[in-house]
C-alpha cells in the first residue's frame, strides 16, 4: 500500500480506539507514525533501485521490528509530551504498525511478516496496491460529519464485507480462467492476483512444464484474455541462467519470473522477466545477464520500472 493509504488506515484506527482526533494528540501521533514507519526502508533509495526493491518489505517488514517501531516512537513521542501514559501510546503505536503489515500482505508483493524465522514474502493476494474502497471506508470512519451518519463499526463490518466480497471475487475469476482454457493447459502452478488497474480486473499466471500463461480476467463484464505465452527455455540453459548474481536476486525479489535467452555468436543473452506486475502492454520490472562461451557472466543488470533504466546487479 501506498504512504497515504497507510497513514490514513492509522489515523482512521486511532479514532476507533476513542481517541479525541487532535494533531496534539500523543496517541494520533503514534498510531500514525507506527502505520508509516515501515515504510522508512525507503532511505535504501539511496543507494538506488537494487538496493531498495532488494530490501523492501524485508526485514522493516517483520513482527519483531512492529516492537522496535512502537519502542521507538514511544520514546520519541514521551521526550515531546513529556507527560503521557506511556503503556497506552504505546499499545496504539503498537496496532498501527501492525496495521502496516495487515496491509501489505493483503497485495501482491507480500512481505517478510515472518522474518527471521522464515524469509518467504507472505500474500493473500486480495487487494490493489491502492484500494480506493479502503480510503472512502476510512474517511467515513475519521470525518466527524460522516461518522454521525455511519457508526464506526458498522464501517469495519462493511470493510471485512469488502474482504469475503474480494475473496469470492477471487474464487470467481479462478474459476473464470479454467472454464475458458478448457483443459488445454495442465497447471503445475498457478496464481490469481489483483491487476495493477480497475477494481474487477485480476491478473493470473499459469505454469505447466513447458511453458507460462499470462491473462487478465475481467468480473463484471465478463472477460478472458490471454495476455501472453512464454515458452520455457531448456533445462541446461535454465540451469546457467540461475546460476547468475542476477538471477539469485530475483529469486528473492519476485517468486513468479520467466528467463528467455538469445544465443548468440560469442555468447548467451538470458533476460529476466518478473510475470506479477503487468500495464502499458509490458511488465513492470526486467533484468539482463551476458554469459560468454566460457560460461563468464560479463554483463549483470537490473531494469527496475523500465527496460531503459540499467542498474548493475
Amino acid at each position: 500500500m501506498d504512504p497515504i493509504t497507510h497513514a490514513v488506515v492509522g489515523l482512521s484506527i486511532a479514532v476507533l480506539t476513542g481517541e479525541p482526533l487532535a494533531l496534539s494528540n500523543p496517541a494520533i501521533i503514534g498510531c500514525v507514525a507506527g502505520a508509516i514507519i515501515p515504510d522508512g526502508d525507503i532511505i535504501m533509495q539511496l543507494k538506488g533501485d537494487y538496493v531498495y526493491l532488494k530490501n523492501h518489505r524485508g526485514i522493516s517488514h517483520s513482527i519483531p521490528m512492529m516492537f522496535v517501531y512502537a519502542g521507538v516512537l514511544t520514546g520519541l513521542i514521551w521526550m515531546l509530551f513529556t507527560n503521557i501514559e506511556l503503556w497506552k501510546v504505546f499499545q496504539v503505536t503498537l496496532i498501527g504498525c501492525f496495521s502496516h503489515i495487515a496491509l501489505d500482505i493483503t497485495n501482491s508483493y507480500g512481505a517478510q511478516v515472518f522474518w527471521p524465522l522464515n524469509k518467504k514474502r507472505i500474500t493473500l493476494d486480495l487487494l490493489l496496491i491502492y484500494d480506493p474502497m479502503l480510503i472512502i471506508l476510512c474517511l467515513t470512519i475519521i470525518l466527524p460529519y460522516t461518522r454521525s451518519i455511519i457508526p464506526p463499526y458498522i464501517a469495519v463490518f462493511i470493510f471485512i464485507g469488502y474482504l469475503i466480497l474480494r475473496q469470492l471475487m477471487k474464487k470467481q475469476a479462478k474459476d473464470i480462467v479454467f472454464k475458458s482454457l478448457g483443459g488445454e493447459y495442465e497447471p503445475l502452478r498457478f496464481r490469481i492476483m489483483p491487476s495493477m488497474i480497475g477494481l474487477i480486473k485480476w491478473h493470473f499466471i499459469l505454469s505447466t512444464g513447458m511453458e507460462k500463461v499470462i491473462g487478465e480476467v475481467n468480473i463484471f463484464p465478463r472477460r478472458f484474455k490471454i495476455i501472453d505465452v512464454k515458452k520455457n527455455i531448456e533445462k541446461d540453459l535454465y540451469k546457467l541462467a540461475i546460476d547468475t548474481p542476477i538471477a539469485r536476486f530475483f529469486s528473492q525479489f519476485t517468486p513468479i519470473f520467466h528467463v528467455d535467452c538469445e544465443k548468440k555468436e560469442d555468447n548467451y543473452v538470458f533476460k529476466f522477466i518478473d510475470l506479477r506486475y503487468y500495464i502499458a502492454r509490458d511488465y513492470l520490472h526486467h533484468a539482463t545477464a551476458v554469459m560468454n562461451r566460457d560460461l563468464d557472466v560479463v554483463t549483470s543488470l537490473f531494469h527496475p520500472y523500465a527496460k531503459s533504466r540499467n542498474v548493475e546487479v
